[in-house]
């Protein structure tokens, strides 16, 4: 009866909330493989591991006809579940120089010996402690390995391989209940296996991934229960029922992982492909918006040339309008940097800066336009004598001559923002040749440059 109620309140306990994705896929472990010779009987030492250091044995193995027959004799085994809360069993591995593992026997506890056969050649031995005998591969806790004598053998050559085993947190997570009624140290070894089977088929998702299967092995452990509780003498009907509860477990365990991996598969496929729709969508709506972006960026383009054509025609007409009113004031040319006014003639005070009325009343008709004139300008003054006298006095006086005129030009209401350079060349720009009187005054000149 108390066995019962414990395995219904550990089953129970295992099935609240979220069914529990399977762990990482394996362990790696690592062990030393012998290859053996052909015909031959070698006796090889069996030495325990720090898990369990009593543990002594041998192994008698003999390779003839392709296959390998194997005698483990073991001695000081100690109680499984001292190795692990979740321990019930002992079994002895087989690993392969290609790196696989077969599961070679479970161990009794009572004789602790076993025979087998593999096809393997080369092979080491591997006993760990494991929640049922009929797991398809190694936990991490070995407690004893095949080891090599202490007179070594000129017939045997050895290496060290690895080996693929389940997580080592596997059994540790979520499949023990230290609350339940019945201690394990009360529950038969064989009961105890089949209840981790059954714990185990459940953590894998064994309820919705091989219900069949599953359901099938929990009514044998309700069976089990009832058996060895009302019969504790039965030992041969519950150990049957307890191997069978674990067969049952173990395969729906097995089913439910290749079914939750086929899961995720398709799973993984549908978000791959779901992804890949995204893509093209996100890639098509891109080409769209591109287009579209390349359509705008094209008509704005357009508008954008229209309205800097438009703002070249209305520059040019204002342009046109301006040279025509400066050009009855003053001499008025059309060049490269815009129009270019000459103040030339007698406007100043002989070898001086002093506008004379003449200019003054020029420059001031020509503020008024420029003050009138709608669009943007700016002015260069640059100021320029004939050929008489020395450079450096020309230069001053040209330079003091265009500063005249700007300041004047200022007096009648232009911005100094608008007239941001002046400058004298004094006799490096002459427009005409200084060899007569009427050329010289030509040369004598400031050039109002309106840009």
């Amino acid at each position: 009866m108390w066995g019962a109620i414990r395995a219904s309140v550990a089953l129970l306990t295992l099935g609240m909330g979220q069914p529990l994705a399977p762990p990482a896929t394996s362990h790696s472990g690592m062990t030393l493989v012998v290859r053996l010779p052909e015909g031959k009987k070698t006796k090889l030492p069996i030495a325990g591991t720090p898990a369990a250091p009593t543990v002594v044995g041998s192994a008698e193995i003999e390779y003839r006809g392709g296959r390998s027959r194997i005698k483990l004799t073991l001695n000081k085994l100690p109680d499984p579940r001292r190795t692990g809360p979740f321990n019930t069993s002992y079994v002895a591995w087989v690993v392969r120089d290609d790196h696989s593992i077969e599961n070679l026997a479970e161990i009794p506890m009572k004789k602790q010996n076993v025979t087998g056969t593999t096809a393997a050649r080369t092979l080491g031995l591997i006993i760990t402690a494991e929640p049922y005998g009929a797991v398809r591969r190694p936990s991490s806790t070995v407690i004893a390995e095949l080891a090599l004598p202490r007179s070594s053998d000129p017939q045997l050559s050895s290496t060290t391989i690895t080996y693929e085993g389940v997580p080592d947190d596997f059994y540790d997570s979520g499949l023990s209940d230290p609350s339940a009624p019945t201690p394990d140290s009360m529950t038969p070894l064989p009961v105890l296996a089949a209840r981790r089977a059954v714990a185990i088929a459940r953590k894998v998702e064994g309820p919705d991934y091989a219900r069949p299967e599953f359901s099938s092995a929990l009514t044998l452990l309700d069976s089990l229960e009832r058996t060895w509780t009302t019969k504790p003498k039965d030992e041969k009907r519950y150990v049957e029922l307890a191997r069978e509860t674990a067969r049952r477990a173990d395969l729906a365990r097995e089913l439910a992982m290749t079914r939750a991996q086929e899961a995720r598969n398709e799973a993984d496929r549908q978000r791959a492909e779901e992804d890949r729709q995204r893509q093209e969508a996100a890639q098509q709506a891109a080409l769209d918006s591109a287009a579209q972006a390349a359509a705008r960026a094209r008509g704005e383009a357009a508008r954008e040339a229209e309205r800097r054509a438009a703002a070249e025609r209305t520059a040019a007409e204002l342009q046109s309008r301006l040279y025509v009113s400066i050009s009855a004031i003053m001499e008025t040319r059309k060049g490269a940097r815009g129009l270019v006014a000459a103040l030339s003639g007698v406007n100043f005070e002989t070898n001086k800066a002093t506008l004379k009325p003449m200019a003054r009343e020029k420059l001031s008709k020509l503020s008024g336009v420029l003050l009138g004139f709608p669009g943007e300008y700016k002015l260069e003054i640059e100021g320029h004598t004939d050929s008489t006298g020395t450079d450096a006095y020309n230069q001053q006086l040209s330079r003091s001559r265009a500063e005249s005129v700007r300041d004047f030009l200022v007096e009648q209401g232009i911005p100094t923002g608008r007239i941001p350079s002046t400058q004298g060349y004094g006799r490096t720009r002459p427009i005409a040749p200084n060899d007569t009187r009427a050329n010289r005054e030509k040369n004598r000149r400031v050039d109002i440059v309106i840009e």
